[in-house]
């Protein structure tokens, strides 16, 4: 399998490692809506082939960050709040029901693992990149402690799909102390095996999570339409002075 590396971290595939950058870029504001995601662009700029930015730019285009004209390639979208919105109350959903099932079903020998990478993580709080790559184990940890194949699938599967947005905006937020403390109520639920407050707590996780995406996100298009709206006044004042 191919791999990429960037900042010390390893991505499995090219594509994989385009899919992250982009989203990143998009949500921090670098790539505007509208602008065309050219592929040679993107490719000389990575020093990738074409092939891993079509892969790129497809998931791109699957969870609305992106939308494909025809005969014109792939453009960033304007951020679609109701697409994105399901996608985050998808994932929530089947978060909380992990957690909860977590509380009922975790062993011991894996709870004594998902404490110990808790433990772990707040050894990482000042490098954020370590740290998410560690939140991922520790929701794969409640997943495979929720003992139901069906439920692991779907939330691995979603994750797939909206994970590089997360990831995002995690990063670009600054989110690792804020997450951490939000695991430490959802781990002490899960070890305790309260299903309620485990549920409680996830949910908690995720609408945390999803709020700094909508307000990160709202505060780059606000700047970008106060942009916009400052160059229309001038043209429209330099049209005057012509007339």
């Amino acid at each position: 399998m191919e791999e990429a590396e960037a900042q010390g971290r390893t991505f499995p595939t090219r594509a994989e490692f385009l899919r992250e950058k982009l989203t990143e870029e998009i949500i921090a504001g670098k790539l505007a809506p509208g602008t065309r995601l050219d592929e040679k662009e993107i490719a000389d700029r990575f020093g990738v082939s074409r092939t891993p930015v079509r892969e790129a730019v497809r998931h791109l285009v699957a969870i609305g960050l992106a939308q494909s004209q025809p005969h014109h390639g792939a453009t960033v979208s304007g951020f679609d709040s109701r697409r994105m919105t399901a996608f985050l109350d998808a994932a929530t959903e089947l978060e909380v029901a992990c957690a909860r099932m977590a509380a009922m079903c975790m062993t011991s020998e894996e709870q004594q693992e998902f404490l110990a990478l808790h433990n772990q993580m707040a050894q990482t709080l000042f490098d954020e990149e370590r740290y998410f790559d560690l939140n991922d184990r520790f929701h794969d940890l409640i997943y495979k402690g929720s003992h139901n194949e069906v439920l692991v699938e779907l939330a691995l599967g979603l994750r797939a799909r909206i994970g590089p947005v997360y990831r995002a905006q995690s990063t670009i937020a600054h989110r690792a102390r804020q997450s951490h403390v939000e695991h430490e109520h959802i781990a002490m639920a899960i070890l305790r095996g309260d299903a309620v407050a485990s549920e409680v707590a996830m949910r908690a996780h995720m609408t945390s999570s999803a709020m700094m995406l909508e307000r990160l996100h709202g505060n780059v298009l606000g700047t970008l339409n106060n942009d916009n709206g400052r160059r229309t006044a001038e043209q429209s004042a330099d049209d005057d002075k012509g007339e």
